[in-house]
């Protein structure tokens, strides 16, 4: 049986200086139960202004808001089911751990029996020991350990929806993948629906069921991570999402079995997954992992020359420069190429996974 959408979003926008800016322009979203969501964009691209609607904190301009089927336009924060964590994590510096959880509850007027039992379960769920961390100070516990407790607190008052702003940006990058991580498992546990509002590429691709890319205030694309990674509908979207290596491309040479060949400026053929036609400020692009060098000729390979070399986190990288000085990035798991700079190398394109993407 299927199941009604916690969040609805129908053609919402957002206006400031008397409409002639246009932060949020006629968006619609939904996000299913147990969904994680991440919306992602550059700074100014309107998911902050997003999140704030949706928790009360601004109001749009146009469009609708409801949360469980219910309308919640003129609903303030408290009355609307939803749970926030931000950034800052808003924790009470005065206040032990535990009753930086209980603060919610009691707001809430809930039995101090209930409270108690409420909070020790909160606190296990986030792996913080009540016997151990309950009465401990906040300037006590390490970041990833705030983190945890500023979940907790939001957790324990058993929302329709959580709202992330930015809410790991402080952390470390090994902290953060692995609070992503954690977060997800708990989220997942719950099955409660999360809106995860980030720049962060990396873990929003890690913790999301479901990617948002939004620019100047429109959705350019939504879908899994991994959809989005591989078939990029924008070169903005593509380079959005990692490294792309991007060349113009000038015609059409061929079709067959569903691909077609396509001559590039730079005077290389490549054969792509989606092209018809070309239009104007078309562009091939394909991944850094997608592009394989080889120290001798294979056959139908391309030859570059090697500009440097690079090994990051297990990746071995390389720059390299085309005959006409276009320059691209190749990855591999593997040491293919002994040069660090200046020696003749040959490249081809994983079959199937270079795209035709407009500007």
């Amino acid at each position: 049986m299927e199941q009604n959408p916690v969040l609805e979003i129908r053609n919402l926008s957002r206006t400031f200086a008397h409409g002639a800016v246009r932060a949020v322009d006629h968006i619609d979203l939904d996000v299913q139960p147990g969904e994680i969501m991440s919306i992602l964009g550059p700074s100014g691209c309107g998911k902050t202004t997003i999140m704030r609607i949706i928790a009360g904190l601004d109001s749009p301009t146009s469009g609708e808001v409801r949360i469980l089927g219910k309308d919640v336009a003129g609903k303030p924060p408290h009355k609307r089911n939803v749970g926030l964590v931000f950034q800052s994590l808003a924790i009470f510096p005065h206040m032990s751990v535990k009753q930086n959880v209980a603060f919610g509850l009691r707001m809430q007027g809930l039995a101090n029996n209930l409270i108690e039992t409420k909070v020790a379960k909160a606190l296990e769920l986030v792996q913080l020991s009540p016997a151990k961390f309950a009465e401990r100070r906040p300037s006590e516990l390490s970041g990833g350990q705030l983190q945890r407790v500023a979940l907790a607190r939001t957790l324990v008052t058993e929302p329709a929806l959580v709202l992330f702003d930015e809410p790991m940006a402080a952390l470390d990058r090994r902290l953060r993948d692995y609070m992503a991580v954690e977060l997800r498992a708990i989220q997942k546990h719950l099955g409660i629906a999360a809106v995860y509002v980030t720049h962060d590429q990396e873990t929003a691709s890690m913790m999301s069921d479901r990617v948002i890319i939004m620019n100047a205030g429109k959705i350019l694309q939504a879908g899994a991570p991994e959809e989005i990674y591989e078939a990029p509908n924008s070169r903005f979207v593509s380079d959005f999402l990692g490294d792309t290596n991007t060349l113009r491309t000038a015609r059409v040479l061929d079709h067959a079995n569903g691909t077609s060949l396509v001559q590039t400026d730079a005077g290389l053929a490549i054969r792509v997954a989606n092209c018809t036609d070309i239009g104007e400020g078309a562009f091939v692009i394909f991944r850094p992992e997608q592009t394989i060098v080889h120290s001798t000729d294979p056959g139908g390979a391309f030859e570059v020359k090697v500009v440097s070399s690079q090994f990051r986190s297990g990746l071995h990288r390389w720059q390299i420069e085309l005959p006409g000085g276009n320059k691209l990035i190749a990855q591999s798991t593997e040491n293919r190429l002994a040069s660090s700079g200046g020696d003749t190398a040959w490249v081809t394109i994983d079959p199937g996974k270079a795209r035709i993407v407009s500007q």
